[in-house]
């Protein structure tokens, strides 16, 4: 069927309205994570465009190197924005040390967050028990794998990022964190059921807390180690502008999003 790869749209949306809202954290943010900021633009390319390609690919081992691409692009990507995640919690320049114990480990944690997102979905569309059951498989091994790395990263981030660890002090945030592994628990309990319906709710509710919790945890800092909101936002008329530009924008965006599934949804059932 019609292939829409969207990512790159939301990317060039976050950096369009990180740069004109918050002027001095997008310079900050856009030169210490210059390299992994440009992996990443490049491998949700080569994502979109090799997942395209194998589809129309008649050649076989052309196919084949083209969802080895594709395979290899959807790992990067989510392990760059884990790791890019990680960077922006610490208390330290965006230079230092990139490739520390933290953030690898939270790269790792969001690549098993987005390979259960995946596998749940993939066995919730499933038309076959047994394709179903192989979906169910890797969703609880990726499930597992998420939440031994997110202790991972929680033990490192005692040194790493305090700010996450002292949640305890903050009830919203500690909130958040705790709704992660209630989640996790109650998903992979689905799964065991065969619930895939409840099961991708409560994985989606799992990824959002998780991306909650690391907001909730930067608080008002935008980037570190001093680009706070207040000190880093755009003047006061320019903002006005870019809140109505963006309600705009989704008014138009979210029905054509929805007249988008709903043709997929009808072309798939044919």
């Amino acid at each position: 069927g019609p292939v829409w790869e969207a990512n790159h749209v939301w990317f060039v949306f976050v950096l369009v309205l990180l740069f004109s809202a918050f002027p001095g954290a997008f310079a900050a943010i856009a030169t210490g994570l210059f390299g992994a900021l440009t992996c990443y633009a490049i491998g949700i390319v080569l994502r979109g465009a090799a997942f395209t390609f194998r589809h129309y690919d008649l050649d076989r081992a052309r196919a084949r190197r083209w969802g080895g691409l594709f395979s290899a692009a959807s790992v990067a990507c989510p392990f760059l924005l884990g790791l890019m995640g990680a960077l922006l919690l610490r208390d330290r320049p965006l230079e230092d040390a990139q490739l520390a114990a933290f953030p690898i480990a939270s790269g790792l944690f969001v690549v098993a967050l987005c390979a259960l997102l995946a596998a749940v979905f993939l066995a919730y569309a499933a038309s076959e028990a047994a394709l179903a059951d192989a979906f169910r498989a890797r969703a609880s091994a990726a499930l597992v794998a998420a939440g031994v790395l997110s202790v991972v990263s929680l033990a490192l981030a005692r040194s790493e990022a305090p700010r996450l660890v002292l949640s305890w002090q903050r009830p919203w945030l500690a909130s958040a964190i705790a709704a992660a592994p209630l989640c996790g628990f109650a998903a992979l309990a689905a799964l065991r059921a065969r619930r895939y319906g409840l099961a991708r709710m409560l994985a989606c509710a799992l990824a959002t807390a998780v991306v909650v919790a690391w907001g909730l945890a930067l608080d008002d800092r935008i980037a570190p180690p001093d680009y706070v909101l207040e000190r880093a936002r755009a003047p006061e008329p320019v903002l006005r502008f870019l809140v109505g530009a963006s309600i705009v924008g989704f008014a138009v965006l979210v029905p054509s999003l929805a007249l988008l599934f709903r043709v997929f949804r009808v072309f798939r059932r044919r």
